[in-house]
């Protein structure tokens, strides 16, 4: 995945080339200044959409496996009953 830097540099090109027809660096300064500002949102909004995406696997995974992150409340009763036979057997 590119850093937030090197996205918006493509972005800035890109830009600068559908709307102008022209390489960024030979645009005006006020043009450049749209652009980069432009491929700047562009950025944070493809961020922000991964950021959202890892975020809702997240809450996903925590909602399929018991609600609080952990196991589910069975497999921890079987765990520790396993546990506790071990104990008793001088595992």
């Amino acid at each position: 995945m590119p850093d937030l830097e090197e996205m918006v540099c493509e972005k800035a090109e890109e830009l600068a080339q559908q709307r102008t027809g022209r390489e960024f660096s030979d645009l005006p300064a006020n043009i450049q200044m749209s652009i980069w500002m432009d491929a700047e949102q562009e950025a944070a909004d493809y961020f922000a959409c991964q950021a959202d995406a890892i975020y809702d696997r997240m809450m996903e995974e925590r909602l399929f496996s018991g609600g609080n992150g952990h196991k589910p409340k069975e497999e921890l009763e079987a765990h520790w009953a396993e546990l506790e036979v071990g104990r008793r057997l001088g595992k």
